[in-house]
């Protein structure tokens, strides 16, 4: 069997989860500089190898979202609440941050919020060192629900005021109408 269909495996297998540079080497026969070859010449119909943080997942194209997606509206939504999308957006901006760091800046508690997004896998604790409270930081999971290979592309404040100026303003135009 050739490394890159056992690495093809694996990654199938760890789906969301997706698996590491090290857990890949360690379950493949492969060397670092062959794993980045193998990768980059991966060449399946309508599937990809991409890399999200520290962890590699196995991704269909955009080609195949049409029939991806007729397949996910039959499940039922599994949608993040305002107060679950406001605890995310805390942590993806301040990581690592405390629970009582994320509720002063929200002002309410926030207990449920963190607890879903744990649960889903969008948030982990992090223990810092001569710190008594866990913080929270963003998983790769995150990284790859949301396209980005790194936090370093997330939209910067800037881009989101442009972004809200825009929508007033067609929105106000709508109105108008």
């Amino acid at each position: 069997m050739e490394k890159i269909d056992i690495m093809e495996g694996l990654l199938y297998i760890a789906g969301d989860v997706g698996l590491t540079e090290e857990q890949l080497i360690m379950h493949v026969p492969i060397t670092k500089e062959q794993l980045y070859k193998e990768v980059e010449a991966y060449d399946r119909p309508n599937l990809k190898i991409r890399r999200h943080g520290g962890s590699f997942f196995l991704e269909t194209t955009p080609e195949m979202e049409k029939y991806i997606r007729r397949i996910l509206e039959e499940r039922p939504a599994s949608k993040l609440s305002q107060a679950s999308l406001e605890v995310l957006s805390i942590v993806a901006y301040n990581q690592p941050v405390s629970r009582s760091d994320i509720e002063m800046l929200r002002g309410v508690a926030s207990d449920g919020p963190v607890s879903t997004l744990a649960g889903k896998g969008l948030i982990q604790k992090k223990l810092l060192q001569d710190e008594r409270a866990a913080h929270f930081i963003t998983t790769d999971y995150f990284l790859q629900l949301f396209g980005l290979g790194s936090l370093e592309e997330l939209p910067s404040q800037k881009d989101i005021m442009e972004q809200e100026e825009m929508d007033l303003f067609f929105n106000s135009i709508e109105e108008d109408e």
